[in-house]
């Protein structure tokens, strides 16, 4: 049997959803459907889909909410605060409040009043109010909840790169910031993912 799963880095981010939630907004969020896969976008720590990803019969549908799994490796708190930022992101949702632009990547002015109202300090950056961290509240708060907690014990390592000579290609990659949804063109276009609603944007 394989004891190696990714149900303890599931079960792990649930349970600190289920915490944050209680402690950040009287748990007033909607459970989403959370994982943790590879990052197909510009090196983001996670994303929160704008619309309900997942199905069922049952409740009509919920949110995700994504952790990149070669970013767990970081320390625990800094991975907090990217769940942190996540749920900002759904909370707005509920709230039908658009807080970011150009999609996906820049974060308004209502992302940065909704983060300060929940556990986190805002920096402006060149996509907004983008850059956040934990307020000492905050981290004094989870290290006291959590204490001496640890980073997650698996993680997925960043593939490594090939040396040698790199073929030129024709072609442009474009992904959705949202879902991660590929595509490729010979020139350079504007286009919408039917599913997202956000932009394509070019891959660097």
């Amino acid at each position: 049997m394989n004891k190696t799963s990714l149900q303890q880095v599931i079960g792990k981010l649930e349970n600190l959803f289920s915490k944050f939630n209680e402690h950040f907004y009287n748990g007033e969020l909607q459970s989403p459907v959370i994982t943790a896969s590879p990052d197909h976008t510009k090196g983001a720590y996670g994303w929160c889909t704008g619309w309900k990803a997942w199905k069922d019969e049952k409740d009509g549908g919920f949110y995700e909410i994504n952790l990149c799994a070669e970013y767990l490796s970081r320390p625990f708190l800094d991975v907090c605060e990217t769940l942190i930022h996540e749920m900002v992101h759904l909370y707005n949702l509920q709230k039908e409040v658009k807080d970011t632009s150009r999609g996906g990547t820049y974060h308004n002015v209502k992302f940065k009043d909704a983060a300060v109202a929940h556990g986190l300090t805002v920096e402006k950056t060149k996509s907004g109010w983008s850059k956040t961290a934990l307020t000492d509240e905050a981290a004094e708060w989870l290290t006291a909840e959590f204490g001496e907690e640890t980073k997650f014990s698996l993680y997925r390592e960043k593939m490594a790169k090939v040396k040698g000579a790199k073929k030129k290609s024709s072609s442009r990659k474009y992904v959705c910031p949202m879902c991660g949804t590929i595509i490729r063109a010979t020139k350079e276009v504007r286009v919408t993912c039917s599913e997202c609603d956000e932009e394509f944007e070019e891959a660097i």
